[in-house]
């Protein structure tokens, strides 16, 4: 536990730096969803411009982080993938876009930077400012990723959200591979094991998952202008 809060905090620091640099970003994963509903996670992915690319380098090296790896995407928005480390910390930055792996779609900065709100991201010990997607935004690109993890995210966040919203976001990319993910979003939320995996991540005393709009996400159907595409 005191590995993670070291971590956590570790995390908390260099998001404050990019803020104190009044650098522009937008923190996606599990930390976006921390901004809503508290759990731990042990990475920070943020989305920026690639005209800040080499001041986010700069600021990461001077705190002792190196580039572990680095990929150029495939996509309309020329995106980019980096990720630096130190000490078991890891800053993913998304250059130009935030790109699904498992569907291909892609959501550019322009957009994030458009939907996002300034939230606190509270945890333990620390908190920072920063901006995050929208609810209607997190729990499209979760349907994307379509992991165990990804879902826990969608039922935290599902409560009082705008579902013609998450649609508009929702539907890119491989149709196919979302439609099955919908399916075992379904699936996992109906689980009897569900409630206890997810009390295990967040860290909530009150327990208020709205199973009735989560099955409403889970079963949205491709908008019409999109079948006849």
């Amino acid at each position: 536990m005191m590995d993670l809060l070291k971590r956590e905090n570790q995390i908390f620091d260099i998001l404050q730096k990019f803020n104190d640099k009044e650098l522009e970003f937008v923190v996606v994963g599990g930390y976006a969803v921390s901004a809503f509903k508290h759990r731990f996670s042990v990475d920070a992915d943020v989305v920026i411009k690639d005209s800040s690319l080499e001041r986010f380098k700069t600021l990461l090296e001077k705190e002792g982080f190196k580039e572990a790896f680095g990929k150029e995407l495939t996509g309309i928005y020329s995106p980019e993938f980096k990720r630096y480390e130190k000490d078991k910390v890891f800053v993913d930055l998304m250059v130009n876009a935030l790109v699904s792996r498992t569907t291909d779609a892609a959501w550019s900065f322009d957009l994030l930077h458009k939907n996002s709100v300034k939230r606190k991201i509270i945890g333990i010990e620390k908190e920072v400012t920063a901006s995050v997607p929208i609810k209607e935004l997190l729990i499209a690109f979760k349907i994307h990723s379509g992991r165990l993890t990804d879902f826990r995210d969608v039922a935290a966040l599902a409560k009082d959200i705008d579902l013609e919203k998450v649609s508009a976001f929702l539907f890119r990319g491989d149709i196919k591979a979302i439609n099955i993910n919908l399916k075992k979003l379904n699936t996992t939320v109906h689980d009897k094991n569900f409630v206890d995996s997810f009390k295990g991540v967040f860290i909530e005393k009150k327990f208020d998952i709205d199973f009735s709009q989560v099955e409403k996400i889970s079963k949205m159907k491709v908008p019409e202008g999109l079948r006849r595409a």
